[in-house]
C-alpha cells in the first residue's frame, strides 16, 4: 500500500484548508447577497395628463300614451320622428342616429294601479334614439337645445334632462408617455429616500404598472363616478408602484 510522502500531506492540507476558505467565502458571500437584496425602498410615480372627450353618447327616450294602442304608438311615431328631424337639423348624419327599440305597456294589466289609471293614458309606449358621435361640442350644443323637443309636444323620458356622456377613446395614444413621467416621478421620490439614507440608488427591483383612471377634470383623486361622464374635460390619471434597490455608497 502506498503512503503519503511528507510533501503530499502539505499539498492535500493546503489544497482542503482552500477548499474549505473558499467554500466559506461563496456562503458568507451568499448572506451578504441575501442582505443587500432585503434593502430596498417601494416608491409611488404619479402622472396626470387632461385631455378632451373624443366620443359622445347621448340616448333620448321619450313616452307617448293613448287609450287605444293606435293612438299611443301613433304619438310615439310623432316622437320619433321630432326627434330624429331635430338630430338631422343639426347636422348628424344617419349613420351617428341608432333607432332603438320600443316597449308597450297597458296600464290596466296592472291589478295594483289599475283603479288609478287615467283612462286615457291606459297604453304607454316608450322608445329612445341614441346618438353616437365624435362631434363632441355639436353634441353638447344641441343638448342644451332639447326644451326645442320638449315645445313641439315631446315628452322626454323619465331621466329628464337627459345630458350626454363623454368618453376618451385614445389612451393608446397617451400610455407610453404618461408611463415614463410615472416612472420618472418614482425615481425622484427613490432617489431622495436613498440620499436621506446615505445610500444609492441601485436598479429596478419589480415594477407595478397600475391602473389608468380617467374621470372629469375637477374630480378628486380616489372619489370617480358615473357623473364623470357628463363633463367633456377629462383628466387621466396613472399611478405605478416600483421597488427600487439600496446599494452602499
Amino acid at each position: 500500500m502506498d503512503r503519503f510522502s511528507p510533501s503530499s500531506a502539505v499539498v492535500l492540507g493546503v489544497l482542503i484548508g482552500a477548499g474549505v476558505a473558499l467554500g466559506g467565502w461563496f456562503v458568507g458571500n451568499g448572506f451578504a447577497t441575501a442582505r443587500r437584496a432585503e434593502r430596498y425602498v417601494t416608491v409611488k410615480g404619479l402622472a396626470e395628463r387632461e385631455v378632451k372627450a373624443n366620443l359622445a353618447v347621448w340616448t333620448i327616450s321619450y313616452t307617448a300614451t293613448g287609450a287605444q294602442l293606435a293612438d299611443a304608438n301613433s304619438a310615439a311615431e310623432r316622437a320619433q320622428k321630432l326627434i330624429l328631424d331635430f338630430a338631422h337639423a343639426r347636422g348628424f348624419a344617419d349613420q351617428e342616429i341608432e333607432t332603438q327599440p320600443t316597449t308597450v305597456t297597458d296600464a290596466l294589466a296592472n291589478s295594483f294601479q289599475s283603479r288609478d289609471v287615467n283612462p286615457g293614458a291606459r297604453y304607454v309606449v316608450k322608445g329612445a334614439i341614441k346618438l353616437r358621435s365624435t362631434k363632441v361640442d355639436q353634441v353638447s350644443k344641441a343638448s342644451q337645445q332639447s326644451g326645442v323637443l320638449v315645445s313641439q309636444g315631446v315628452v322626454l323620458g323619465e331621466n329628464y334632462p337627459q345630458a350626454p356622456q363623454y368618453f376618451y377613446t385614445n389612451l393608446n395614444d397617451i400610455r407610453p408617455a404618461m408611463l415614463a413621467d410615472a416612472t420618472r416621478s418614482a425615481r425622484a421620490v427613490a432617489e431622495q429616500f436613498a440620499a436621506d439614507s446615505h445610500s444609492r440608488l441601485g436598479p429596478i427591483r419589480q415594477a407595478s404598472q397600475g391602473v389608468f383612471v380617467i374621470s372629469g377634470r375637477d374630480s378628486v383623486a380616489g372619489q370617480e363616478g358615473p357623473d364623470d361622464q357628463s363633463s367633456i374635460e377629462k383628466k387621466v390619471r396613472i399611478v405605478s408602484t416600483i421597488d427600487y434597490y439600496l446599494l452602499d455608497r
